[in-house]
């Protein structure tokens, strides 16, 4: 992910093109202090049609990762919505200002975790569809139903498509960043103390975040799992759950190969293709 100077501070490895790698080297869990400010900032146009989807048509329809994330402000009734504004546009400031600090090339680079996004959303849908034709017969991606978790009943109108493309922001952030996270966390700790070396410890953690984030990211599609947030969520479907875990598990070696930004654009624009009707085959 990053090296360590000789200071003791971070700095980007380079590549050679500008852009930060996302590798093993010198990182101690799946962020570095590089890859989350940027992440984050390239996160702030999904997160933003997201929530313009919602005022255009004053829904109260949300997606559940979005609820999972400031259920601390569900008290504040009608202010809640003002408070998670407040607490974005804070954490997209700071986020802002350690890029700024320093002097990153800010245009190029979330130009390129977008385009590195769009590449990703045209990767995921084959590679999904290769994986299932390995794990067995019967097993087939559905696409997103109308009226499945946002605005209006009826797809593709613009504030649906909208809110289907910012939400993977929003997924991502709970299920790769936060739970990933913190389950590479309790398990490299775990293994580190029950005597494993750093090179195992920390693939120990991966395996960790990266199975556990993708079954509770299909988990949390299930109404049993969601009903504590409201109404919502479907019944459990063995192909349909396995699908969705297996999409995971891609998505989080997005995140652990090339960042929170990346990991993101290619969930939102895959949603999108998903949406518009195209498929994972519609890439072959």
């Amino acid at each position: 992910m990053t090296s360590r100077a000789h200071s003791g501070e971070l700095q980007p490895r380079s590549r050679g093109d500008g852009a930060l790698s996302l590798g093993w080297i010198g990182s101690r869990g799946p962020l570095s202090a590089q890859s989350l400010p940027l992440g984050l900032l390239a996160m702030a146009p999904l997160l933003a049609v997201y929530e313009l989807a919602l005022l255009a048509v004053g829904s109260s329809a949300r997606n559940t990762s979005e609820l999972v994330l400031f259920r601390l402000f569900a008290p504040l009734g009608d202010a809640a919505d003002l408070a998670r504004w407040l607490a974005l546009g804070a954490l997209m400031v700071t986020s802002l200002g350690y890029c700024l600090r320093r002097q990153w090339e800010l245009g190029p680079r979330l130009l390129r975790i977008a385009a590195e996004g769009a590449l990703g959303a045209v990767v995921l849908g084959p590679a999904l569809l290769a994986i299932l034709a390995l794990v067995g017969g019967g097993l087939a991606p559905p696409p997103i139903a109308p009226g499945e978790g946002g605005p209006h009943g009826s797809a593709p109108d613009l504030a649906r498509a909208a809110f289907v493309f910012g939400a993977g922001a929003y997924e991502e952030l709970v299920f790769r960043v936060g739970i990933y996270s913190a389950l590479f966390l309790v398990a490299r700790r775990v293994t580190v103390f029950f005597g494993a070396g750093d090179v195992p410890s920390r693939a120990a953690g991966d395996v960790a975040g990266l199975v556990g984030s993708a079954l509770l990211f299909s988990a949390f599609h299930l109404a049993v799992f969601v009903s504590w947030l409201g109404p919502g969520g479907e019944a459990f479907e063995a192909s349909l759950f396995i699908y969705r875990a297996l999409a995971g598990i891609l998505l989080g070696i997005v995140f652990r190969w090339r960042g929170p930004g990346v990991a993101a654009w290619t969930h939102g624009f895959y949603n999108l293709a998903l949406l518009l009707g195209a498929g994972p085959h519609v890439f072959l």
